[in-house]
């Protein structure tokens, strides 16, 4: 866990190193997360990583209020949609919720690129912007954190003045 590069934190890029973070000929997308969010309401949002030569791929990705007083805290609650992906606690401040890839999720379904699915919930109370870090990892799929690539991205949304209405 704690490892998106958001907060002052380190990414993947702590072990898979030997590549420039953000190198040429790859990316990670985060697609679903809305400009602005209602109280209450969920979120599909896709993480993508893409590179020519990727083998597997992993994530890692945070949604943390942006400011105020509880700038770093969690915001809004993740629930897998398949059996890809997994929460895990944050390290240091266990109310931390990350999700990130499992091994199964690990494994691409072509050459290239790799995505995943989660469902976000907007916290009840926005009590400031929400901000999305995620790290991904474009591996080789040599077993080692030699020849990969990672990406990282930053996103945010900013609380709407309604709330959600609920059917």
């Amino acid at each position: 866990p704690n490892v998106t590069g958001g907060f002052g934190e380190q990414s993947c890029h702590l072990c898979h190193l030997d590549n420039p973070v953000n190198a040429p000929g790859g990316s990670v997308t985060l697609t679903g997360v809305p400009s602005s969010f209602a109280a209450g309401q969920t979120y599909p949002i896709t993480v993508t990583i893409s590179r020519d030569g990727l083998r597997r791929g992993g994530f890692e990705i945070a949604a943390r209020f942006a400011s105020g007083k509880q700038k770093g805290k969690q915001a809004g609650v993740w629930k897998p949609l398949d059996a890809r992906v997994q929460l895990i606690p944050g390290a240091v401040d266990h109310v931390l919720t990350f999700v990130q890839h499992n091994l199964a999720g690990s494994r691409v379904p072509a050459a290239g690129a790799n995505s995943w699915t989660i469902d976000w919930t907007a916290p009840q109370t926005p009590a400031a912007p929400v901000q999305f870090n995620v790290a991904a990892n474009a591996s080789n799929n040599d077993d080692s954190p030699l020849g990969d690539y990672i990406y990282v991205k930053m996103v945010r949304s900013t609380p709407s003045r309604e709330r959600a209405s609920y059917a």
